[in-house]
């Protein structure tokens, strides 16, 4: 027993002397960051009964020519200043892109996404906002350094507005929901469909409702999409669709090219959504083409008349020709448009 123990000791002590051995000291604020983490893991979010509270899935936008999209639901006043001073929190360990916790010099939480979905994901919040539908506070930053993160400098990366008055309570599912047979859900699968969303799984479905500090009602629940970064790319993949290892993804983010050739509708009268993708508690089939309205019900397929289709695809691209013109107007000389 002596003796094992001493070895012990020893190879402790030779790995603390051997070069490269930096052991990991966390601040105060990312160890009670990573206190926090562990505790929602091991307290996993539960899907939301229906009946809960006061749900809310969609409000009817008022003077959209208004809306400001380029910085969304949170305003100019809200956006995170990257000349200012952001300090590093903490590692997210959440999802499968890179993720930190930030904050800035007002205070003000942050997760800060990399990665190839930092533009998509921004844009996607724009649209579906302008729709009436809730979003997260994006905002898509260029350049900004964060003190304490290994390397300092962040490129192309999304903040994501933390503690904004919401707390989050739980999570909804595509087929079980107090919206089935809305308009305001089917108008919400077809709003996915467009921008070609290939990852709506029900951990990316949340339910916040307001704290009291807001001064909210607090017995709103509000139902919305979180995480659009997997949009304006291309649906289908042969490595999912053959089941490779390591969970491939089902698409491609942020290749407008791809998105711009890639057929929506495929034939009217009962419409057919062109969406080569399995990954999407939405089709409940699993089928190639989802279903448009985009709603599956049980076994039953929804038409939609054809004079609504065009109705939306009309208003589809006036927004979409709006957030374009907005970008160009506010960054000059900064969109390159291939043809």
């Amino acid at each position: 027993m002596k003796l094992r123990k001493s070895f012990t000791t020893l190879t402790l002590f030779l790995v603390m002397i051997a070069p490269g051995f930096n052991p990991p000291v966390l601040g105060a604020s990312e160890a009670q960051e990573k206190a926090k983490q562990n505790k929602a893991k091991k307290e996993k979010p539960q899907v939301v009964d229906g009946s809960e509270g006061h749900p809310i899935l969609w409000n009817e936008p008022t003077n959209v020519e208004t809306l400001d999209l380029f910085y969304g639901p949170g305003g100019s006043e809200g956006a995170p200043d990257p000349t200012g001073k952001i300090t590093y929190v903490g590692a997210d360990t959440n999802g499968t892109q890179k993720k930190i916790y930030a904050k800035d010099d007002k205070d003000r939480e942050w997760t800060v996404k990399f990665g190839p979905e930092a533009r998509p994901e921004t844009v996607a919040t724009r649209f579906v906002w302008a729709m009436g539908y809730h979003t997260d506070e994006d905002y898509f930053v260029e350049r900004a350094h964060i003190d304490g993160m290994p390397g300092g400098n962040a490129t192309n990366v999304r903040f994501k507005r933390r503690h904004n008055g919401l707390k989050e309570v739980g999570l909804w599912t595509w087929e079980n929901n107090p919206f089935i047979g809305t308009r305001e859900l089917d108008g919400l699968k077809v709003l996915m469909v467009v921008m070609n969303n290939w990852d709506l799984k029900v951990v990316n479905n949340k339910v916040v409702r307001p704290t009291k500090k807001s001064g909210e009602d607090t017995d709103d629940r509000i139902y919305y999409v979180g995480d659009l970064g997997a949009t304006f790319g291309k649906t289908g993949s042969l490595a999912h669709e053959l089941h490779l290892p390591g969970d491939p993804p089902a698409g491609t983010k942020d290749k407008p090219s791809q998105y711009a050739r890639q057929d929506f509708i495929e034939r009217a009268g009962h419409v057919f959504a062109h969406h080569l993708r399995r990954r999407t508690a939405v089709d409940v089939h699993n089928q190639r083409n989802l279903r448009a309205s985009v709603g599956v019900r049980g076994q039953q397929q929804t038409a939609i008349e054809r004079g609504a289709i065009v109705r939306f695809e009309f208003q589809v691209l006036w927004l979409a020709q709006a957030v374009v013109v907005d970008f160009v107007l506010r960054v000059p000389n900064r969109l390159t448009v291939s043809t």
